[in-house]
């Protein structure tokens, strides 16, 4: 964090993220989002500053709102990489009965991820 940058209250973002939500009810990136929340709060403080990483947690948590996360060829994870939450894992058996792990899905926000397709490649944030 920089020198005199003061991280803001949860109340603070929550407050932040419904005006930039309203203004825009579909986002394509996370650095969009985040660069979008930043602006805002640096008029409130200019000091004031959220990571990309507490700002989706944050938004994964409020109702009525979507994390749409594509996926690229990727590892498997214990944490879903959206909210944070538990992920379930869908196992299969290929021809030789191998028992394989097909899909995890997260049961908080909805993420999924299909035959080694795990790893987050772009999220995009939705209001209703």
């Amino acid at each position: 964090m920089k020198d005199g940058a003061k991280v803001p209250n949860k109340d603070v973002i929550l407050f932040v993220i419904k005006e930039v939500m309203q203004k825009h009810k579909e986002i394509a990136s996370l650095r969009e989002f985040t660069d979008l929340v930043n602006m805002r709060l640096k008029m409130v403080d200019s000091r004031l500053s959220v990571s990309s990483v507490r700002l989706r947690s944050i938004f994964s948590k409020i109702p009525g709102t979507k994390i749409i996360t594509e996926t690229r060829m990727g590892g498997k994870m214990d944490k879903c990489p959206s909210c944070y939450g538990g992920l379930k894992k869908i196992y299969t058996k290929n021809l030789k009965g191998r028992k394989i792990l097909y899909k995890m899905t997260c049961q908080r926000c909805g993420f999924s991820g299909v035959n080694g397709r795990f790893a987050p490649r772009r999220y995009r944030f939705t209001s209703a």
